[in-house]
C-alpha cells in the first residue's frame, strides 16, 4: 500500500468515528465534515493553521464553554498532535489545552451580574469522559524529540484531573532532568495545576512547590582556568531558578491562601532575571515588563509586599526594571489611596530616567494626579523646551502634566500649541503600550483648568475653531467650562460680535454659555445670518437657527428666504 493510499484509508477511518452533526459553527450552524481531516493534515501550514483555527472555534467558541463539537473532534486531534508529519502539532495541542481548561472551569465559573439567571459557561456532557479517555494518548509526547511538543503536552497534559496524581509524579521526574530552563517552568505550572485535581498527591505537590519557591539557580560560574572539576560540575549541574513559576503555581494551586513569602520570593526573583537567561521560544515568550507586572498581579492584596517590589523596580539600574515598576506603581495608586504618597515621590523621580519610555510613562503618572502631583512641577517644567528637553513628545507629556496639576508655567505652551495645531502633535503618534496610548492626550483638557487665562486663551482659541471642520464641540465646552469657572468671557464674546470674522464663531460660543439674550445689539448683524428654511445642519458655523437668534437676541424672526 502506497504511503497517498495509507493516508486515504487513515483518514477515512478517523472520519467514521465522528458524529459530524455536531460539528457545527456555534453562530452560524454552518456544519463541517471529513474534509476538515484533509485540511488538518495538509502539507502546507496555511491550510492546516486555518482548519485548526476553525475547529477551535467550533469546540470552543468564544472560549467560555465546551460545545458537543469538542467531544466528537478529540480523537482525531489526538491522533494529529501524536503524528510527525502534521503542521500544526502544537496549535493543537494549545486546542486540547484549551477545552481541557475549559472543562475545569466553566462549571464553576463566575457569572457577571448582568447575565446571572438568563447565561453560563455550559460544558458538553460527553465530554469529561472523552477527555479522560483522550489524555493517555498524549503521554507518549512527554518524551517527544521537540522541545515545543513537550510543552504542548505538558499544558494540555496539566488540565486532567483524572491523570492528576500519576502526572504529578511524572511532571517531577521530567523537571529533575530537563536542561531547559522554560521548559522546567512550565513543568512547575503544570504541577500546579495538577495539584488542584489531585488527592493522593496533593499534599506532595504543594511540598514540593514551596521548596522550589527557595531554590534559586546556579552559583556563579567558577574560573575554568582555576578548577577545570568544579567547572565541569558547575556545567552539568542541573538547578533552574523557577521561583516565579513556583509561586505563580501556589496561587492557581491555593488561590484563597495568599502566603507572605509570595512578595520577597517575587521581588528576589525578578532581580535575578538578566539578559543573559535564555530566552524560550517564540510561542513562549513575553516580554519582561509583562513578566514583572503579572508576577506583582499574582501578590493580590499583599500591599506592603507590592509597595516593596515596586520601590525596588523603581530604583533599579536597568531600564526594563524601572519600565515594571513604573507599571506596578500606577496599578497600585489607581487602586488604594495610601499607594499614592508611598510611591509618588519614587515616579517623579523618572521624569528625568534616561529612557524615552519611562519619561514618558512618568509624567503621564504625574499627570493622572493631578493637584497632588504639584510638588513636582518644577522638576517638570524642566522639560518644557526644546532647549531643556529635545523629545517633542516628552516635552508635550511635561506640558500635559502641568496643566493637569494647574500650573500656570504651561499657558505661554498652550497658546503657541494653540496658535501652530490646535492640538498636541503627537496625539495619533501610534503606543507608548498597549493601555496607555499617545491619543489620549486631550488639548481640550489641558486648557479647561485657566479660567484665569481666558484674557491670552480664548481669541487663539475661538481662530483654531473656526479652522476645524464638525470637531468644534469639544473646544466650546472648553469656553462654557471657563466660563461656569468665573472667567468673564461673555464681554469678549458680545466685542467679537462687532467683526464680521468672528461674528459666527462668537455667537455660537455665546449659545453654549446660557446668558440670555446678550446680543440684542446686534440683532441685525446676527438676522443677516439667519438658516434657511430648511434648517441648518449642527456641522455649519456659518449661521444659526431662529430659536438660536431668539435665545440670543430676545426677539422673533422668520428665516431668510
Amino acid at each position: 500500500m502506497s504511503a497517498q493510499d495509507a493516508r486515504a484509508q487513515r483518514l477515512a477511518r478517523l472520519a467514521a468515528q465522528v458524529d459530524w452533526s455536531k460539528v457545527a459553527d456555534p453562530y452560524t450552524g454552518e456544519r463541517y465534515g471529513p474534509e476538515v481531516l484533509a485540511g488538518l493534515w495538509a502539507t502546507d501550514r496555511i491550510t492546516a493553521e486555518g482548519t485548526c483555527t476553525n475547529l477551535r472555534f467550533t469546540a470552543n467558541g468564544d472560549g467560555s464553554s465546551v460545545r458537543a463539537a469538542a467531544a466528537e473532534m478529540l480523537p482525531f486531534l489526538v491522533e494529529a498532535a501524536r503524528d510527525p508529519d502534521v503542521m500544526v502539532r502544537f496549535e493543537i495541542l494549545e486546542t486540547i489545552a484549551d477545552l481541557a481548561g475549559t472543562g475545569n472551569t466553566a462549571p464553576t465559573a463566575k457569572v457577571d451580574p448582568v447575565l446571572e439567571g438568563k447565561w453560563r459557561p455550559t460544558v458538553d456532557a460527553a465530554w469529561s469522559a472523552a477527555w479522560e479517555r483522550a489524555a493517555e494518548g498524549l503521554l507518549p509526547l512527554l518524551d517527544d524529540g521537540n522541545d515545543i511538543i513537550r510543552a504542548g503536552a505538558v499544558d494540555a497534559l496539566a488540565q486532567s484531573a483524572a491523570h492528576a496524581n500519576s502526572l504529578i509524579t511524572r511532571f517531577r521526574t521530567l523537571f529533575d532532568n530537563e536542561p531547559e530552563l522554560w521548559l522546567a517552568g512550565r513543568l512547575v505550572l503544570g504541577v500546579g495545576e495538577l495539584a488542584r485535581h489531585a488527592t493522593q498527591q496533593r499534599e506532595e505537590a504543594l511540598a514540593w512547590l514551596r521548596h522550589r519557591m527557595t531554590v534559586g539557580g546556579k552559583e556563579e560560574e567558577p574560573d575554568m582556568d582555576q578548577d577545570i572539576d568544579a567547572w565541569i560540575a558547575w556545567d552539568e549541574e542541573i538547578r533552574h531558578d523557577v521561583r516565579l513559576q513556583a509561586v505563580e503555581a501556589l496561587c492557581r494551586a491555593l488561590p484563597d491562601h495568599p502566603d507572605p513569602l509570595y512578595a520577597p520570593v517575587t521581588t528576589d526573583a525578578l532581580l535575578a532575571l538578566s539578559t543573559a537567561t535564555p530566552k524560550p521560544p517564540r510561542e513562549y515568550l513575553s516580554p519582561q515588563v509583562d513578566v514583572i507586572t503579572e508576577a506583582d498581579r499574582r501578590l493580590g492584596a499583599d500591599l506592603p509586599g507590592r509597595l516593596a517590589l515596586a520601590h525596588t523596580l523603581l530604583g533599579h539600574v536597568g531600564t526594563t526594571e524601572r519600565a515594571g515598576g513604573l507599571r506596578i506603581a500606577a496599578g497600585l495608586m489607581s487602586r488604594w489611596r495610601s499607594a499614592v504618597p508611598a510611591l509618588l515621590p519614587a515616579v517623579a523621580g523618572l521624569v528625568n530616567d534616561t529612557h524615552l519610555e519611562n519619561r514618558l510613562f512618568a509624567l503621564r503618572v504625574l499627570a493622572m494626579y493631578g493637584a497632588t502631583a504639584r510638588p513636582w512641577a518644577d522638576l517638570v517644567a524642566t522639560h518644557l523646551t526644546p532647549a531643556d528637553e529635545p523629545d517633542e513628545l516628552t516635552r508635550e507629556h511635561a506640558l500635559w502634566a502641568l496643566s493637569r496639576m494647574g500650573d500656570d508655567r504651561c499657558v505661554p505652551f498652550l497658546i503657541e500649541l494653540l496658535t501652530a495645531h490646535g492640538d498636541f502633535t503627537s496625539g495619533h503618534a501610534g503606543s507608548i503600550d498597549r493601555s496607555w496610548n499617545v491619543s489620549d492626550l486631550s488639548f481640550t483638557e489641558a486648557l479647561a483648568p485657566f479660567a484665569a487665562h481666558t484674557d491670552v486663551l480664548l481669541d487663539p482659541l475661538l481662530a483654531h475653531i473656526k479652522t476645524t471642520a464638525n470637531r468644534w464641540h469639544p473646544y466650546f465646552s472648553i469656553v462654557r467650562q471657563w466660563h461656569q469657572d468665573g472667567a468673564h468671557v461673555i464681554p469678549r464674546l458680545v466685542e467679537l460680535l462687532d467683526d464680521d470674522e468672528t461674528l459666527m464663531v462668537a455667537a455660537h460660543a455665546l449659545l453654549k454659555l446660557d446668558g440670555g439674550a446678550v446680543a440684542a445689539a446686534h440683532r441685525e448683524r446676527l438676522r443677516e445670518r439667519l438658516s434657511p428654511a430648511n434648517g441648518r445642519r449642527d456641522s455649519d458655523l456659518a449661521c444659526i437657527s431662529p430659536f438660536e437668534y431668539h435665545t440670543l437676541t430676545g426677539d422673533d424672526a422668520s428665516p431668510a428666504t
